[in-house]
């Protein structure tokens, strides 16, 4: 698979999944804030890839 395929499904992924968390916990907060805390998981990920790559 492509690099920016790969980037891109986990991106909107990560947005699906950030917008449902906030929803489920702070219903009182806005998309925004789902927006953000998806862009915060797909960071999480590429920073939890690289620090595996870096040990092996």
């Amino acid at each position: 698979m492509n690099a920016l395929l790969i980037f891109t499904v986990r991106l909107i992924i990560g947005l699906v999944f950030g917008i449902i968390l906030i929803r489920m916990f702070r219903p009182e907060w806005t998309d925004f804030h789902g927006v953000i805390t998806g862009l915060v998981l797909v960071a999480l990920a590429y920073g939890m890839a690289f620090f595996r790559k870096k040990r092996q």
